[in-house]
């Protein structure tokens, strides 16, 4: 199952991103949740997830340093972000980190959904290529 990470100051937020969606149809999971983005790092590093959910605006450290932090640690994580203010330099950086997604709170439904599905796809593309690769060096190393 791919791992999901979800970070949000605002508890609400995170509850419905956590019920509002069938992660298992989707071949995901939970896998943790923190309310700043220090604290995301930190959880990220230890659980090693596949997919951010993250708010930009957060105290201690916001979403956008924490995203520039894990991505050059971990740069194939697929990074949806989440944010209330319609602010130009805020989705200019969020492209500039390699975000998957863009996001307005409050996220309808029907376009969250389109957007994990987008994200899970990307991951399984991403283990297809990986296998790929694998299969070829080992072809390679017999020879």
């Amino acid at each position: 199952m791919y791992k999901v990470i979800i970070v949000d100051d605002e508890p609400i937020i995170v509850e419905g991103l956590k019920l509002g969606i069938e992660w298992a149809n989707w071949n995901c999971e939970i896998a943790g949740t923190a309310s700043n983005g220090l604290a995301g790092l930190e959880l990220m590093r230890k659980i090693k997830p596949d997919i951010l959910i993250s708010d930009i605006s957060m105290n201690n450290m916001d979403g956008l340093a924490m995203v520039a932090a894990i991505k050059s640690e971990y740069p194939d994580i697929e990074v949806c972000l989440l944010t209330g203010f319609r602010n130009f330099e805020y989705a200019q950086q969020a492209i500039d980190l390699g975000a998957y997604a863009y996001l307005l709170k409050p996220v309808e439904d029907e376009k969250l959904q389109e957007t994990m599905r987008g994200a899970y796809e990307t991951c399984m593309e991403q283990l297809e290529h990986e296998e790929r690769y694998e299969s070829w060096e080992k072809l390679l190393m017999k020879d």
